[in-house]
């Protein structure tokens, strides 16, 4: 099918069912993700992942990543830093231990029994911030430990990737995780400190350009540019971008025209790629529904990271309820699961049976996790302290 056509047909029912699912009071990711799986192999079998549709993709969460990081002010998310890295431990080691054991008494081997561990430790921060973009809680307190603990949660699940390819390939070494933390360590020494200022500097130099739309150009410029460092460093593209946003924070929500323009970019065409795109990737087949387990897998993929979470930032929260919604805010597991599950399956560290109860798993926390902090935000709001009033 001509790529030109695919484009249509994913944004035109990305579109619509994301406005038919918004109207019932829910986030639109949902129908953006469901647009996917009814386009792709899982059912009508007419799109799939291609090089175009994920370059489209890869866009997409840089751009939602950089428009979430321009939302927030840095000063009041550095506050958050403690809290995000309490969460952000409980949030990966509950999930990596529960998992395993899941593995353990379910009679997998030692590499499924890690890989499931790891494959329930990696949170969806695409998923998490657009649900709380929707849901306009990102720039609550909640919000902004959900965002930093999934931050620092991407750092962990890359050192936790590094160790699954050198267990499952049979190559590498400690040397190997060792490097790839120096380099993520150098990339943010580097860009919070010289790269900042040159960040700064280059946009506030395009604000005195003759052409109008230069400071719309060089921002997606610098998100670009930070998002290839993050990626070279090891990370995901999603966390350069989500810090260039952060970095241009003030300059850009100074200028109500260019981010509206901003956003539009993002959320018009791109960011709902990418959404659709995480459905592309998902697929059916008779093990998928027949394992035992699979409940009992998906309760846990919830159950960890609630847990997790809420351990993690109640010292800090000092409420159950938000507590609790920290944790379901980093349960979506998305797009870098698939990925990674397919690159365990072809690899032959899995079975096609337990590559399929991952995807359950993944499609269960990706449609659930947004009904369920729907309502979760619409419980606390109806509280005599409304829950924006912590992020004051």
């Amino acid at each position: 099918m001509n790529p030109l056509i695919q484009i249509i047909l994913i944004l035109l029912l990305a579109k619509l069912l994301g406005e038919l699912v918004e109207r019932t009071g829910f986030p639109a990711l949902i129908g953006e993700v469901a647009a996917g799986i009814i386009l792709g192999p899982a059912i009508l079998n007419l799109i799939s992942p291609n090089e175009i549709i994920e370059f489209f993709a890869d866009i997409g969460i840089i751009v939602l990543l950089f428009m979430s990081g321009a939302q927030l002010n840095m000063r009041t998310f550095a506050k958050s830093e403690k809290v995000g890295v309490t969460t952000a431990l409980g949030g990966v080691a509950i999930p990596l231990a529960l998992g395993s054991a899941l593995g353990y008494f379910a009679g997998f081997g030692l590499r499924e029994c890690i890989f499931l561990g790891i494959a329930l430790s990696i949170t969806s921060i695409g998923i998490s911030v657009r649900t709380l973009v929707d849901l306009r809680e990102l720039k609550s307190r909640i919000g902004m430990t959900i965002v930093s603990a999934a931050v620092i949660d991407d750092v962990i699940g890359v050192i936790l990737l590094v160790m699954l390819t050198t267990l499952g390939t049979g190559m590498g070494s400690v040397g190997e995780v060792a490097l790839t933390v120096l380099a993520i360590a150098v990339f943010f020494i580097v860009i919070f400190t010289a790269g900042r200022q040159i960040i700064l500097w280059s946009f506030g130099s395009a604000r005195s350009a003759h052409t109008h739309e230069m400071p719309y150009s060089i921002a997606i410029i610098i998100a670009f540019i930070t998002a290839v460092m993050a990626n070279e460093a090891g990370l995901h593209y999603a966390i350069g971008g989500f810090i260039a946003g952060l970095i241009l924070g003030d300059s850009i929500r100074n200028d109500r025209y260019l981010y509206d323009s901003l956003a539009e970019f993002a959320f018009g065409f791109f960011v709902t790629i990418f959404f659709a795109s995480i459905g592309l990737f998902i697929t059916f087949s008779l093990d998928t529904f027949v394992l035992p387990f699979i409940a009992l897998f998906i309760l846990i993929a919830f159950a960890g990271k609630i847990l997790g979470g809420y351990i993690g930032s109640f010292w800090y929260l000092r409420d159950h309820l938000r507590s609790f919604l920290v944790g379901l805010g980093l349960s979506p597991r998305g797009e870098i699961t698939l990925v990674v599950s397919k690159i365990a399956l072809l690899s032959g560290l899995i079975t096609a049976s337990l590559f399929s109860s991952v995807t359950i798993m993944v499609i269960a926390t990706i449609f659930l996790t947004p009904v369920l902090m729907t309502r979760g935000f619409g419980r606390l709001r109806s509280k005599d302290v409304p829950p924006h009033a912590d992020a004051k």
